[in-house]
Formats: C-alpha cells, sequence, structure tokens
C-alpha cells in the first residue's frame, strides 16, 4: 500500500497541475435582461460577435504582460482592466501559488512517507484556493456593476463590425469560476481523502484469513478392532 501510496499521490497531483494549466479559470458571459430578446444572443453570435469570454491562467498572464497577439484591437486592454488590475494580479498569484504547492505535495508523497505532512500541504493548497475565490468575487462584482465599459470588452474580444452596437442592447449575464480552478480545487480534496484512507489501510491492513479444511475425528478404537 505504501508503494501504491507513493505512486498515486504524485500522478493526481500532476493531473491537477494540467487541469489548472491548460483548462479556463473563470469566463463571463453577456446576454438580454428581456425574455423578448433572448434569441439576441444566437444573432450576435452569427455575426462573429463573442458572448462567452472564458481565461486561463495562461491567457491572464499573457493579457497583464501585452503579448496577446491573437487580435488587433483598437482598445487598450491594461486601461480596460485597470479598475480589476489589483484583483486580477493577486488572483494570478495566488492560484498560482497554489499550483506550486501541487509541486510540492507530489515531491513529498513520491520522496517521503509523511503522509500528515502531505495533508497539511493540501490544506495549504485549499486556503490558497479561498483566498482567490474570495479575490475573484470582489472583481465578478466590479464587472456586473458597469465598471468596466461593456462596449470596450464586447468590442477588444470580438471580431466583428457589430461589436460596439451589439453592446447597447446586452449586459453582463454572468462572470464566474469554471472548470480548471474548480478542478484544482477538488483535487486537493481527493488528495486530502486519499491520504487518510491510505493511511489507514497502511497502519492497519487487511487480512484475509485463510480457511482450514475440519479434520475429519479419529474412528475410535474398538471401532477398528471390529474390523
Amino acid at each position: 500500500m505504501k508503494i501504491a501510496y507513493r505512486i498515486i499521490t504524485p500522478i493526481i497531483a500532476a493531473g491537477a497541475l494540467v487541469i489548472g494549466i491548460v483548462l479556463k479559470l473563470f469566463h463571463f458571459a453577456i446576454g438580454t435582461a428581456s425574455e423578448e430578446l433572448s434569441q439576441l444572443t444566437q444573432l450576435l453570435e452569427a455575426f462573429n460577435v463573442k458572448t462567452k469570454f472564458e481565461f486561463s491562467v495562461v491567457d491572464i498572464i499573457k493579457l497583464l504582460m501585452g503579448v496577446d497577439t491573437s487580435k488587433e484591437s483598437e482598445v487598450d486592454i491594461m486601461a480596460l482592466i485597470e479598475p480589476i488590475l489589483p484583483q486580477i494580479i493577486a488572483f494570478v498569484v495566488f492560484f498560482i501559488l497554489s499550483l506550486l504547492m501541487l509541486v510540492a505535495v507530489g515531491t513529498v508523497a513520491a520522496a517521503t512517507n509523511k503522509r500528515k505532512l502531505v495533508i497539511g500541504l493540501s490544506v495549504g493548497g485549499l486556503v490558497l484556493c479561498f483566498i482567490a475565490i474570495i479575490i475573484s468575487n470582489s472583481a465578478f462584482t466590479k464587472i456586473m456593476s458597469g465598471e468596466i465599459p461593456l462596449s470596450d470588452v464586447v468590442t477588444a474580444f470580438s471580431d466583428s463590425t457589430w461589436a460596439s452596437l451589439a453592446a447597447a442592447f446586452v449586459t453582463i449575464s454572468s462572470a464566474t469560476l469554471s472548470g480548471g480552478f474548480y478542478g484544482v480545487f477538488g483535487m486537493y480534496i481527493l488528495i486530502i481523502f486519499w491520504t487518510i484512507i491510505a493511511n489507514m489501510l497502511i497502519k492497519n491492513p487487511i487480512q484475509f484469513q485463510k480457511k482450514h479444511r475440519r479434520k475429519k475425528p479419529l474412528k475410535s478404537l474398538s471401532a477398528v478392532f471390529r474390523r
């Protein structure tokens, strides 16, 4: 069981690390306030106007460093996100720290038998994730309240001449964390439970008792001599 633990735990940590880097961390979407205009979203997408905006940790770092060359835009993205820039930077810092904590968890689990330390590091990773959630909620509040001009957001991330016009009819309908972030969060919980279960099995291994055949009682001597 010790060998299995030292193999499986680093694999879980590595999988969580990949999830945190590759998958999207948060997204926000634009929509309409009235049901009469509910089909407008489909119409906007038909005119190549984005209605969903998703970002991974790599996308965020590229935006902050100004190296996102995927689209030429007249909108200054750094000026656009200035109201939430402190929250974005703090979120990225704490999330990257949580990813580095996964590296520590995998290393300790593979190289040592210190399972309590693995649990402690995993709890630390969860704390970092909780802090990132609080920071992101602060940023989402500013996005939903309209501190960032929606017309500039749509124009900056849409390859369409209809983008600015579309922004007059829509609002930001949702802004939430998504799969990549909650994948990392869930993996930390999985590592903690797996470590607790593995530790119990290591200390109290399941032993399978062999079934012994019951021997037939010896025949009495009188019965033998009668023959």
